[in-house]
């Protein structure tokens, strides 16, 4: 729902094609509230549920892309505008906490592929292992359209933690 916010109200300098969604909650950007809050609402909500039903094995990398993506809300990216001063170690957080969050949902699926007895599931699981990898490839490679890749990324991780991350 935050995204979906902060685009609404974003200005015109802001390219969903082109620019990320972190960069909705960038250092400098007068509307960033509402993306930070977005971050730190959906950390807080996956981790919460996560540590109300136990950790284990099979939702600790699941908790740790929670607090990650919530500990990027705190942290702010550098500004998509230039001329904008900013803090490079506000910046180098943002990007590790992303950067961990994207590693740990990774994993999370992977472990899922393992814990799961129904051969069906199994494949669904491998399928949104290899969209994610090839997502995370594709917003790499696609500077120019990086927003795309990025959206269609998130949209694949919320269909898979919403249909099929069991606790």
């Amino acid at each position: 729902m935050a995204i979906v916010m902060a685009h609404l109200f974003s200005s015109g300098h802001y390219d969903w094609t082109k620019n990320t969604i972190s960069d909705l909650g960038a250092q400098g950007y007068s509307r960033k509230v509402i993306m930070q809050f977005g971050f730190l609402a959906f950390g807080l909500i996956l981790t919460t549920g996560i540590l109300m039903n136990g950790v284990s094995w099979r939702t600790a990398p699941i908790l740790m892309y929670g607090l990650c993506v919530g500990l990027s809300g705190i942290f702010c990216t550098k500004p998509f505008v230039d001329g904008v001063s900013y803090s490079a170690n506000q910046s180098f957080f943002h990007s590790i906490f992303a950067q961990v969050a994207g590693v740990s949902f990774t994993i999370g699926i992977l472990i899922q592929i393992f814990f799961t007895t129904d051969n069906q599931e199994k494949y669904i699981h491998l399928l949104f292992f290899a969209l994610v990898i090839g997502l995370s490839i594709s917003f790499g490679l696609l500077k120019n359209n990086q927003g795309i890749a990025q959206r269609l990324l998130y949209i694949v991780s919320f269909i898979w933690l919403i249909k099929y991350f069991k606790i």
